[in-house]
């Protein structure tokens, strides 16, 4: 235990309103605290000064983030299974001399999750506030892990399916969790990077599953697909072998009166002035208990006064991301490749590409986040992955003597991952974590992963009448049909995308509730 003199707020009303202003003074005074003038804007020499002052929040923050790669992995491997073979055989049916897998199954098989992740995240909004973000993160991992047993045992498509169903429960609470705890642990400078890091173990969850999917995808054993079912396990096995360690929350642990845990998590998460940032916690959470009249908080608490607004930035922001098209770009891309006219080694081996491309561009998000920007990085982001369904459309209606519509709309789909890792992708997990009031963060995220996981159920159920060749065949026009989607995103995200760069979460409170409009977020003075 770390022995710290501060001064508990709650003992005189003035004295403490005196030392809070203080202590907001010292805190914005401290090196790697400072921010530029103007509109709050950190640069990246600040942001990577805070990254070797806060290694250890940082550290923390990823170790539950690590949570986020079994989602990525969860959805190419429901996906990309489709390129299997064997997997097509087993779950499917022979169509003219081929096995295809039905689309009823194909849906039913890729929403099973998003529609398990509904009930997690709404269920981890409850339980994490209860009891706790590394309680609830090891439930999450027990849970995961007798489901993945069903579906690596299952020898027919209901038992499979209920597996992935109980799986998505698992999947929906570990991005809730981690987007939270990631928001609460780190300082402001390195907030939008621990947040948004959930989309790069997202992309490195994708890229493991590329990986195993090529090497086992060929195989003419059941292992084909059990395999890659099996490999699940590593992931919720090492969360539980660390979460011993891992500090919790100090936010939710002064929610809790536990003022003294509160300083030990602190100094194992590495902040050096601790009373100062115990006591700006204990004020915030003053603030909103009084704002709430002790109230419990709630879902509905989420959509009322200035709170339904940042409720409406945080769904809204994953609304994009889906509407861009990710979910057929990055879960169908070796689908894709395949039906486009590509061999199957050809197919595995870009789909390999799409998930390396896209760690690729989500480690450069990370210039842009606090430099460029949230709002302008997303607007660009949205424009250019327009543009790219465009071309993917047009390459599909113009004719061509081989294969070399093929390979040019595989490019397209590369460069939309790119793209889409460097902007959308991770701006959108930025924008929810730290839009939201700390009272209601973790309901919050979890009305934005209900957005989510609502897109994952259309998307999937519609794609496979889109592609299939079995039904609509629509190969790269699809493109179009995404092209449509993307454009009202963009006149949505420049209407009602505030810049929250540099922000603390005090004056982003004081900017809603002052009803700052959109456009002038980015130079408001506090």
């Amino acid at each position: 235990m770390v022995n710290v003199q501060h001064v508990n707020p709650f003992n005189d009303e003035e004295k403490n309103r005196s030392q809070s202003l203080k202590s907001v003074e010292r805190w914005d005074e401290s090196p790697a605290h400072r921010k530029e003038t103007g509109n709050g804007r950190i640069g990246n020499v600040q942001t990577w000064r805070a990254v070797k002052e806060y290694k250890k929040a940082l550290f923390w923050a990823s170790f539950v983030g690590l949570s986020g790669i079994m989602w990525g992995y969860d959805v190419l491997i429901g996906a990309g299974l489709l390129s299997s073979p064997k997997f097509r055989q087993d779950f499917g049916y022979e169509y003219k001399g081929a096995w295809v897998l039905q689309a009823k199954w194909q849906i039913a098989f890729n929403t099973a999750s998003s529609i398990g992740g509904f009930v997690g995240c709404i269920a981890m909004g409850y339980l994490a506030d209860r009891f706790g973000r590394r309680l609830a993160l090891a439930a999450a991992c027990c849970l995961s892990c007798a489901a993945i047993f069903a579906q690596v045992f299952a020898s027919q498509n209901g038992v499979l399916l209920l597996g992935k169903l109980i799986n998505g429960v698992s999947l929906g609470s570990y991005l809730t969790i981690s987007s939270s705890y990631a928001a609460e642990v780190c300082p402001v400078e390195l907030r939008g990077i621990s947040t948004s890091g959930v989309n790069l173990f997202l992309g490195i969850g994708e890229l493991l599953a590329n990986g195993v999917i090529k090497a086992c995808g060929t195989r003419t054993d059941r292992y084909a697909y059990r395999l890659p079912f099996a490999c699940q396990w590593v992931f919720p096995v090492f969360i539980l072998c660390g979460l011993h360690w891992c500090p919790e929350s100090p936010v939710w642990l002064v929610r809790q009166n536990r003022n003294d845990d509160a300083v030990d998590s602190l100094a194992r998460l590495g902040y050096r002035d601790i009373a100062n940032t115990l006591s700006l916690i204990q004020e915030a959470n003053k603030h909103e208990q009084e704002e709430a009249a002790q109230k419990p908080a709630s879902y509905s608490d989420c959509f009322r006064g200035t709170d339904r607004r940042r409720t409406e930035i945080a769904m809204g922001t994953f609304a994009v991301s889906q509407l861009t098209g990710c979910v057929f770009i990055i879960g169908y891309s070796t689908y894709f490749f395949e039906l486009a006219g590509l061999s199957n080694d050809n197919a595995f081996s870009l789909g390999l590409g799409v998930g390396a491309i896209g760690i690729v561009g989500n480690i450069f998000s990370w210039f842009l986040i606090n430099s460029v920007g949230r709002r302008p990085t997303i607007l660009w982001g949205a424009c250019s992955l327009c543009l790219m369904h465009l071309v993917l459309g047009i390459l599909d209606v113009v004719p061509s003597n081989g294969t070399g519509n093929a390979w040019g709309q595989s490019v397209c789909i590369i460069l939309f991952n790119c793209i889409y890792f460097l902007s959308v992708g991770p701006i959108a997990w930025a924008l929810y974590a730290e839009i939201s009031s700390s009272r209601l963060r973790s309901r919050t995220i979890g009305l934005g992963i209900v957005v989510q996981n609502l897109f994952g159920i259309l998307l999937p159920t519609v794609i496979p009448y889109m592609v299939n060749p079995d039904e609509a065949n629509l190969k790269g026009k699809v493109g179009f049909v995404f092209a449509f989607t993307t454009a009202p995103s963009v006149v949505w995200a420049f209407f009602c995308v505030p810049e929250t760069s540099g922000r603390s979460f005090d004056e982003l409170d004081a900017m809603f509730a002052a009803h700052i409009p959109t456009r002038r977020f980015k130079d408001h003075k506090s």
